[in-house]
């Protein structure tokens, strides 16, 4: 008799497709910061069960996206300056590990992806299409952690990056100088290429310095509230 398809392995695929439509409307911005999610209206809405959906929260509850609180409800996380200067020097750190580790594993291939991902970036910066852009940055950034292999740093920035993406949207920390975002990372890949990782540390580590020092000078004035609303208060980067 033939083997009958998993039932479990189907629900689990829901599980992700479910976590996967979730997340996509949390990091483009159209469920807020603090909305509260309402398990009901979320299985009406993807057409699966309430438990499924839970499953899915929980996932995106292990990313940061979402929380539970009390136990009794879910909601976006938050986007508070304590938040923020946490995810922005913990990328610091997961980037200067892996642009260190990756200037010690590059080859003829990794130098041309590398470059064909800053070509794509300064075209879309050229072309003014800056969501674009911020998609390539973190392409590139992706791609030189990718370049230490080193799987549980390559997980862990994952989704770090999707929380980057998350408050990017929630506060508006968006680049303001472009042409020097440019030259940064020209500088970062160039680095990198070169073999010469303490620089090449030192350049992803310092790469979002402007933010960490402002979110640090305001958790000693103990402003709690969403940093940053419009670009021009600070070149936030990608």
């Amino acid at each position: 008799m033939a083997k009958l398809a998993s039932l479990k392995a189907q629900t689990r695929l829901l599980d992700r497709r479910a976590a996967d439509q979730i997340r996509t409307h949390i990091l483009d911005g159209i469920l807020p910061a603090g909305q509260r999610l309402l398990e009901t209206k979320l299985s009406a809405d993807l057409e699966v069960s309430r438990g499924t959906v839970r499953s899915a929260l929980a996932q995106l509850a292990n990313e940061g996206l979402v929380k539970q609180v009390a136990f009794t409800r879910w909601e976006v996380s938050g986007a508070s300056v304590s938040d923020a200067w946490e995810i922005y020097t913990l990328r610091g750190a997961l980037e200067g590990l892996g642009a260190r580790l990756a200037a010690g594993n590059i080859d003829e291939a990794a130098g041309k992806a590398l470059r064909a991902i800053a070509e794509d970036l300064g075209k879309a910066v050229r072309r003014g299409r800056y969501q674009e852009a911020i998609g390539f940055d973190f392409d590139l950034h992706t791609a030189i952690v990718e370049m230490a292999r080193h799987q549980r740093l390559a997980d862990q920035h994952r989704y770090i990056l999707q929380q980057v993406r998350f408050h990017m949207v929630q506060s508006g920390f968006l680049p303001e100088d472009y042409d020097a975002l440019m030259a940064e990372h020209t500088r970062l890949i160039e680095t990198v290429l070169a073999g010469d990782a303490d620089n090449a540390e030192k350049l992803a580590r310092s790469h979002n310095d402007a933010e960490v020092k402002l979110l640090a000078k305001r958790l000693k004035e103990g402003d709690g509230a969403t940093p940053a609303a419009s670009p021009k208060r600070v070149r936030a980067r990608a």
